[in-house]
């Protein structure tokens, strides 16, 4: 199973870099950052290419935002792509645990994986209030 992870600007990019930091080299994930070098739609060709060159491979694609032109220009992957699983909503804890599996995962395991990746975001002030009570803080 490979990851790629693609983005508006450089986040993609950072993304793979800070998990270099923490979990180490990690060569079942490609990053991409589209809009930065004036070609706005090479990022789709070079995940296409990398698409058919494996298509026995299991590719997930990570896009930051639902909606945005970087998720709906990779949309067109899962037209042709049966191998494709196509993720918006790019965070740390989702491309961690990605990246982290060595086999191929099924629908479940991909959900699971998403709601784990929600359960991460917290509002820490809340969070704090509920434990040890507002006049503590």
């Amino acid at each position: 199973m490979k990851v790629i992870l693609a983005s508006h600007g450089r986040l993609a990019l950072g993304m793979q870099d800070t998990l270099r930091i923490i979990i180490g080299e990690t060569p079942n994930l490609t990053a991409y950052a589209a809009y930065l070098n004036g070609d706005e739609t090479a990022y789709v060709d070079n995940i296409k290419k990398k698409i058919e060159k494996d298509p026995n491979e299991q590719f997930i694609v990570v896009t930051d935002v639902l909606g945005g032109s970087v998720n709906t220009n990779l949309i067109q992957l899962l037209r042709d792509h049966k191998n494709v699983q196509l993720i918006a909503g790019m965070n740390l804890p989702l491309v961690m645990e990605l990246v982290t599996k060595k086999q191929a995962l099924d629908a479940d395991a991909i959900q699971q994986i998403i709601d784990n990746a929600r359960s991460a975001i917290v509002d820490i002030n809340t969070l704090l209030t509920k434990q040890v009570g507002e006049e503590d803080l």
